[in-house]
């Protein structure tokens, strides 16, 4: 029985050390090679290398965007490099409501005109408020948190739109995208603390290796764990596996563990500010019509309950009235970014939020000034 036993482990190990040599032959890590034929966006339209970012928007810039899914889209950036021509002081006027929202290129609003984004819907609506869109077409949530850090918080925002879509968790675990553009990332240590590395960020085209860096502190049994090609294969297809099927929790996933950190820090940044961070859950027209990915949605809705983050869930409304055909009204046909129609919807729930929030606001004026037995014509 001992020989069988050690005889069984014996061959286990043999097995296991001629798939990792196999796999390690027959997938040696490639020196990476930009995608030739994706769309030229975010990198060659309108955006420039930025130091910090990896990438960001020129300032007054007008650019011409075509593809064969829309009609032609005129793109233009102000002088703080946010979508649209209108401009922004950087202090607040008197009565004005500010928002920042922050995000990739479902806040950006790629594929409609400046006028069409959500962002500009909302203003048009309402003199009282000024949305700035700094939204930027490929962003991760490494990206969209140093946005915030470096450019947007500079205009005092009252409240900052922070835009949840699943792809971003995915990009937080790059050192550089697949059109060969360098970008920052963190990494983060067995204390909950994050790490910035890539920053100042190289050049453009200059990293050809290590695009998914290790982003986590790993003990000796880990890394040699990590440094196998098997193990991550294997690992990376039971999670694919079980997330199709809707088992397992997304919040075990490496993308959701360092792009939770990095919401958590941004959101802590905003309070500090004196702002109010709230995730805007944005769907794609896959998300709407497969049931598959609630389990991520729900892990949004969790994490936001226990930070205490008002949510603007647009997953619901985005899949009426018919889950096969309505939903896709509002997405770019043969695209998964949102039409004028998606952007109005989204400015619809953004909108109704706004107002039942001034409602609880001037309900909490009121108590506070019941306890302070005061009245309104008093003050």
């Amino acid at each position: 029985m001992r020989k069988n036993i050690l005889l069984a482990i014996l061959s286990t190990l043999i097995a296991f050390a001629v798939a990792e040599l196999g796999l390690r032959v027959a997938y040696p890590e490639p020196t990476h090679q930009a995608k030739k034929n994706w769309i030229q966006v975010p990198e060659h339209i309108w955006v420039e290398y930025h130091p910090i970012l990896g990438w960001y928007p020129q300032k007054n810039k007008t650019a011409v965007l075509e593809d064969s899914s829309f009609p032609t889209v005129y793109v233009h950036t102000n002088s703080a490099g946010a979508r649209g021509m209108r401009e922004y002081l950087l202090e607040k006027p008197k009565g004005i409501t500010r928002i920042a929202a922050l995000g990739d290129s479902l806040v950006f609003g790629f594929g409609v005109q400046d006028h069409e984004t959500f962002a500009a819907v909302l203003e048009a609506r309402d003199n009282s408020l000024e949305v700035m869109n700094f939204g930027v077409p490929g962003y991760g949530y490494d990206q969209i948190s140093l946005c915030y850090q470096t450019i947007a918080y500079h205009y005092k925002p009252d409240i900052v739109l922070i835009g949840i879509f699943i792809m971003d968790f995915w990009r937080s675990t790059r050192a550089f995208a697949d059109s060969g553009h360098a970008k920052p990332y963190f990494s983060l240590n067995k204390q909950g603390k994050l790490a910035l590395h890539n920053v100042p960020v190289p050049p453009p085209f200059s990293m050809q290796k290590g695009q998914f860096p290790a982003l986590f502190e790993e003990n000796i049994f880990e890394k040699i764990l990590n440094r196998s090609m098997l193990y991550r294969k294997l690992r990376r297809l039971i999670l694919n596996f079980a997330g199709n099927f809707g088992w397992g929790d997304p919040e075990n996933s490496d993308e959701w563990r360092i792009g939770k950190a990095i919401l958590l820090q941004l959101v802590e940044a905003i309070r500090r500010d004196g702002a109010r961070p709230v995730f805007l859950i944005l769907p794609s027209a896959d998300e709407t019509l497969l049931n598959r990915r609630e389990p991520i949605t729900n892990a949004y809705l969790r994490f936001a309950e226990r930070e205490g983050v008002d949510v603007i869930n647009l997953m619901p409304v985005f899949k009426l009235p018919n889950p096969k055909q309505g939903a896709l009204d509002n997405f770019i046909k043969f695209d998964w970014h949102w039409n004028p129609k998606g952007h109005v919807l989204a400015a619809d729930m953004i909108q109704q939020y706004l107002a039942g929030h001034n409602r609880e606001t001037e309900l909490d004026q009121t108590q506070r000034l019941a306890r302070n037995g005061l009245s309104e014509a008093g003050t």
